[in-house]
């Protein structure tokens, strides 16, 4: 589904826009414009992996093998329902 929207902001921004826009060989400005609203909405629906990594760091430090597994198994649940 498509939805035309409308967008007003400061000249000095639509400038660095067009400029941006040229130096990265996008069409126009309004395909800058979805470029990074395609970016940032990725960046919002990935995982946090910078927290699983230093989960598992932690994880790495504990020598108990039953409690190890059971955090791993912990781990990996939460990186389940984060791909969900």
């Amino acid at each position: 589904m498509e939805q035309v929207v409308s967008v007003r902001m400061p000249k000095s921004l639509l400038e660095e826009l067009k400029r941006i826009s040229e130096n990265q060989h996008y069409m126009d400005v309004s395909d800058a414009i979805r470029s990074v609203l395609r970016q940032r909405y990725l960046q919002s629906t990935e995982p946090d992996t910078a927290k699983m990594q230093e989960i598992k760091k932690k994880l790495s430090g504990i020598t108990d093998k039953k409690k190890l597994e059971a955090l791993k198994e912990a781990v990996k649940l939460l990186e389940e329902i984060n791909e969900s």
